[in-house]
């Protein structure tokens, strides 16, 4: 019986792809909102403005259909307060939306600049979509409710240059000789027998 619920939830999770691993109750790719910068080894930070530090985790767990996007970090005050990730080319903004939607629920719709940006509220998490059909920009944002003063406007994503902080994350990994662990190939399998070849 355990077992079979095991399966179920791993299915379940599959299904909804990336948000599965996304969201959770109040977090982000399994680093709660909250989490000292400190207590988290494999984080690189990328940038610092004032009381907030900007940093990409090298050991990043979060995919979307397959596929590892840009997901930044911020920090306010040396704490995990905000996820923002860059999914551009990856997925279209109403298929993201759909996902969004069955996880937390009707968003609130507005447009920003000639770009279109869905909200959602879940328990201690906000999230938000913003697409620009114009530059073909997809940004996804996650952020803890817990509100760090006036550093909450600072790492709202208007605010924040996703594009930027991706290309100062590839900059850093080269200059810092970082590398990062390939994704696993599948196994080969024989078509006569189904085994795997080595």
């Amino acid at each position: 019986m355990r077992g079979r619920i095991v399966c179920f939830a791993l299915a379940f999770c599959i299904m909804l792809g990336g948000t599965a691993m996304a969201g959770q109750t109040d977090g982000f790719a399994g680093t709660a909102f909250g989490t000292p910068l400190a207590a988290l080894p494999s984080f690189m930070p990328l940038k610092k403005d004032g009381s907030v530090t900007y940093a990409v985790n090298l050991k990043e767990r979060y995919r979307l259909n397959g596929q590892a996007p840009v997901v930044v970090y911020g920090f306010a005050s040396g704490k995990l307060f905000a996820a923002y990730v860059r999914l551009d080319g990856l997925i279209e903004r109403d298929a993201m939306a759909k996902r969004l939607t069955a996880e937390f629920g009707k968003p609130a719709a507005a447009a920003d600049d000639g770009a279109a940006v869905l909200r959602w509220r879940k328990g201690k998490v906000k999230v938000k979509l913003k697409a620009n059909a114009a530059t073909g920009s997809l940004k996804l944002a996650y952020y803890s409710t817990a509100n760090p003063g006036p550093l909450a406007n600072l790492l709202d994503l208007d605010n924040v240059d996703l594009d930027a902080l991706a290309k100062l994350s590839e900059k850093d990994k080269l200059t810092k000789e970082v590398t990062l662990p390939a994704a696993s190939a599948p196994a080969k399998r024989s078509p006569f027998d189904g085994s795997v070849v080595k």
